[in-house]
């Protein structure tokens, strides 16, 4: 029988293939453009086993409750009735596979404050979200971490338990790329959260009113340690220091800053004390902040920290 050449004429097929992968990255961008909604399964759903373990089922409903839920805060409210009306099951099951989502850590579902109960999409790959005091606080000091701290522990269902405090300093960059003391400093509170199931939370506070404090050294290689004023479990908060050419407040640092969570969740003191050791503190009461170092060449920057 013969073949009508709709998707080209080519004998071995190139033309064909051409064909859909065109169609399939203008069908993207054309979604794009208009801003069709979507709901985003990350390769981690798979690198994680949840697409292999899930109840088939249950992986329908969470892609129902992806599609209808809403894109910023990952909630909705379609009932149970709802839901098995469209699936054409009876509640009983949707109540099995709600149950099997929420042993697997994909959703919570609470009724609070409304006749319909509440779904919650939970993420379930590592995150960094910056936080704030639950008071408004006018100094950058111990109360401002305790705060933090009591609000953490109070969300450990949602965030896990707390397991490790830093203090993470960076110096800002001048025109060249060097490091700069003028410029502005990345200086913020690390409070990272572990979930029963693994996942990780970076909780960030910008200490935006320690701009008069840094460290000893203007040049650092790759990390030094500092002993922060801050104290957790009666110690000093252990202080990290980087390179300034991460600029952990850059968006497009996310992947470093992620990496580096993952890298302190697991760090103990002795691996730390292998790095080189600097001071912290007010640089107008005499810290002293060393200057030597080779100076990076490198063009202008181009962009500023947010």
């Amino acid at each position: 029988m013969a073949r009508i050449p709709v998707l080209g004429t080519n004998s071995d097929g190139l033309d064909e293939l051409e064909a859909l992968k065109s169609h399939y990255n203008q069908w993207r961008q054309n979604n794009t453009n208009m801003k069709e909604p979507f709901f985003a399964v990350l390769r981690a759903f798979k690198d994680k086993e949840l697409l292999k373990d899930l109840d088939e089922g249950a992986l329908r409903l969470y892609l129902y409750l992806g599609f209808v839920s809403n894109n910023e805060t990952g909630t909705s409210w379609h009932s149970i009735q709802t839901i098995a009306k469209y699936f054409g099951r009876q509640t009983r099951t949707i109540d099995f596979w709600i149950q099997k989502l929420s042993e697997a850590g994909l959703i919570y579902r609470t009724r609070h404050d409304k006749k319909s109960a509440t779904t919650f999409l939970i993420p379930y790959t590592d995150s960094i979200i910056n936080v704030q005091p639950v008071k408004k606080r006018e100094f950058d000091d111990q109360e401002l971490l305790n705060d933090l701290l009591e609000s953490r522990e109070q969300l450990a269902a949602v965030y896990g338990e707390i397991i490790k405090v830093y203090h993470v300093f960076h110096w800002g960059l001048d025109q060249k790329k060097n490091p700069d003391i003028n410029a502005s400093k990345t200086n913020f509170l690390f409070i990272i959260t572990k979930r029963e199931d693994g996942v990780l939370v970076g909780h960030r506070h910008h200490l935006r009113k320690s701009g008069a404090f840094a460290i000893s050294q203007l040049h650092v290689d790759d990390v030094v340690i500092f002993e922060s004023p801050f104290v957790y479990k009666d110690k000093p908060v252990s202080g990290i220091a980087v390179n300034h050419m991460n600029r952990l407040r850059q968006k497009d640092s996310m992947e470093t800053l992620m990496n580096m969570m993952r890298d302190l969740a697991v760090a103990d003191d002795e691996i730390l004390l292998q790095h080189p050791t600097a001071i912290y503190g007010l640089i107008e009461e005499g810290l002293e902040v060393e200057e030597d170092g080779e100076e990076d060449p490198t063009e202008t920057d181009e962009g500023g920290e947010d």
